[in-house]
């Protein structure tokens, strides 16, 4: 079967480390990664063409995982160093081995692209049939526990909810496996929803790009055919790294939440409860974390039409007071934000947010505040406030996964998360947060 290919004209591969670099319109390159198996072919489809192949094996280098740093063009692979200016071609490029590769195309005159050209005209990638993947037994393994878990406790009229955050999409990554733990346990449990708490990428590369691995997240989350609720996160604005290729707030909107708004709430009125999303970064801000003006009335008002009987959970990407986050020593908005939870802390059961890559647990405000450890593979210890919680990670293993299974009970106002993968499972009563 033939496999569409996406170029794009002014892009070139380098041939020193395999990366992508714009500005070279006599170029046509594949801005994606795609897999090939042995057997897969390139073939040239226009002869005014010749084309060029960068391949990635499929490994992991620890300090993706264990230190401060986002692999180049959000890839963990190694790139094998096969691209040169002398390696065009031709004739056809078979696969011998599982790679991951991408393509870089010149035209033989040496002219420019102009932009208009179609790549799947000009190569054709045609891949063999492939079976697919079973469940891994570590996998499958970890999903019969929590569901164990999860039934045994369960009580009547709870409701349920997959929790995950910090995603941070990565080819050859953990996404595939943490998404199909999700729709199996969605299967056999039944959830109300899912809850994304930001950071879908990296936000490092071309926004069609991310916008792609964006769709692909939201899209595996969609195949449960429930709702999906998710917040905006820092790096969702695609700036990371002085990206310049930014996407707009009203982007993100669209994108990430499927509105016109950057925060919404969402009302479950049979058990009168309430979850608010919160939008809480801004990088053209001087102080780029926190909450606006806008944020701050909006949440004024829905925190004040809250009936007295109803009861709230505040979803964000960022935390609502600056100790308990590393990377601003200020948050916008805090002592305004702080002031309106607190004046409403009756209502509220907890304030569950994202960012820190690490687990934590407040009980210092008037209502609890949770920090959720990031769903993508990642373990290092370092910028974490102090206290915060990294569990262990390694691939392959059920601690490769990190997110919760959220069940709420309106009538014991209470809270309970079920961890999948690596970390401990979680308690929210008489409005305090406590380790199982």
């Amino acid at each position: 079967m033939k496999l569409s290919l996406t170029g794009l004209a002014g892009m070139k591969i380098r041939a020193g480390d395999g990366l992508q670099e714009l500005g070279h319109p006599e170029m046509l390159s594949t801005p994606f990664f795609y897999l090939a198996q042995p057997g897969d072919l390139l073939r040239l489809m226009d002869s005014e063409y010749k084309f060029n192949v960068a391949t990635y094996a499929a490994e992991v280098e620890n300090s993706w995982i264990y230190t401060y740093n986002y692999a180049p063009d959000e890839s963990w692979t190694v790139y094998r160093q096969d691209l040169s200016g002398n390696s065009y071609r031709q004739d056809d490029y078979m696969f011998t081995e599982c790679v991951y590769f991408r393509v870089c195309l010149r035209k033989m005159n040496g002219t420019e692209f102009e932009g208009f050209e179609d790549i799947n005209d000009i190569l054709s990638f045609e891949k063999n049939a492939t079976p697919l993947p079973e469940m891994k037994p570590w996998l499958r393994k970890e999903i019969e526990r929590v569901s164990k878990r999860v039934m045994d406790i369960r009580e009547k009229n709870e409701l349920s909810f997959a929790l995950l955050t910090d995603t941070h999409y990565t080819v050859n990554g953990t996404w595939d496996d943490t998404s199909v733990s999700i729709q199996q346990l969605h299967d056999e449990l039944g959830f109300d929803g899912i809850i994304h708490l930001g950071d879908f990428t990296d936000g490092m590369i071309t926004r069609d790009v991310s916008r792609y691995y964006v769709e692909q997240v939201l899209g595996d989350l969609k195949k449960c055919e429930i709702p999906v609720w998710t917040v905006l996160g820092n790096h969702d604005t695609n700036y990371f790294r002085n990206n310049p290729d930014r996407f707009s707030l009203k982007e993100q909107c669209e994108l990430y939440l499927g509105r016109n708004e950057p925060r919404y709430s969402i009302d479950f009125e049979a058990h009168k409860l309430r979850f608010i999303f919160l939008d809480s970064f801004d990088p053209d801000e001087a102080l780029r974390y926190g909450y606006n003006a806008a944020c701050i009335q909006w949440l004024n008002k829905k925190l004040e039409n809250t009936p007295d009987d109803w009861q709230i959970v505040i979803f964000s990407h960022l935390t609502s007071i600056s100790r308990l986050q590393y990377w601003a020593k200020e948050i916008r908005g805090e002592n305004e934000l702080m002031g309106l939870l607190n004046n409403h802390a009756g209502k509220i059961l907890a304030y569950i947010n994202g960012h820190n890559h690490a687990d934590f647990l407040d009980n210092e405000e008037s209502f609890p505040i949770i920090s959720i450890v990031n769903s993508k593979c990642e373990a290092f210890t370092e910028y974490k406030p102090e206290g915060f919680i990294t569990p262990d990670r390694k691939l392959g293993e059920p601690s490769q996964e990190a997110f919760d299974i959220m069940l709420v009970n309106t009538e014991q106002r209470q809270i309970r998360f079920v961890r999948f993968g690596a970390g401990k499972d979680k308690i929210v009563t008489h409005g305090r947060a406590e380790w199982l």
